[in-house]
């Protein structure tokens, strides 16, 4: 198995229905094809560098999947012929190019058992004890530096 990365732009004229299907017709070809999808990831409307089709913005989708190479081939036929996608790339892709996966975000906050209670504040004894800070102090003068400048360089 190779891993891949499809992106393909659907038409402005899109509507969300008609994103869901174009979305769920690429999963089900790389299901079909012995593939797995992997990661997806919807990119929005944005505009194209140039007409396509007579559109000048286009529905941007990715998805990496992994599939074997001979099926991807005919995978990307079929990706190529489906009239809704007015441009697509397929790229072969290293295991390390995979997008992140986006951290899992609970759907209800915890519960106060669940909750991390704060530490304790330390009692007002131990900001006694917290040393001041001191100035620091010039190091030298100007005619002081260059005369121990002088010192070094002559190795006295």
């Amino acid at each position: 198995m190779r891993y891949y990365e499809l992106m393909w732009i659907l038409g402005a004229d899109a509507d969300d229905e008609g994103i869901d299907q174009s979305i769920e017709a690429i999963d089900e070809r790389i299901e079909n094809h012995g593939g797995e999808r992997l990661r997806s990831a919807a990119w929005g409307r944005r505009s194209l560098a140039y007409p396509i089709n007579h559109h000048a913005e286009g529905i941007y989708n990715v998805v990496q999947f992994s599939m074997e190479p001979d099926e991807s081939v005919i995978f990307e036929k079929e990706t190529l012929a489906d009239q809704a996608i007015i441009r697509h790339l397929q790229l072969r892709i290293e295991e390390s190019d995979l997008l992140p996966v986006a951290p899992v975000v609970p759907a209800t906050p915890p519960t106060a058992s669940e909750a991390v209670e704060p530490p304790a504040p330390e009692s007002s004894d131990a900001d006694e004890s917290v040393e001041e800070e001191k100035p620091v102090e010039a190091i030298a003068e100007p005619e002081e530096a260059e005369e121990a400048v002088e010192t070094e360089a002559s190795g006295t």
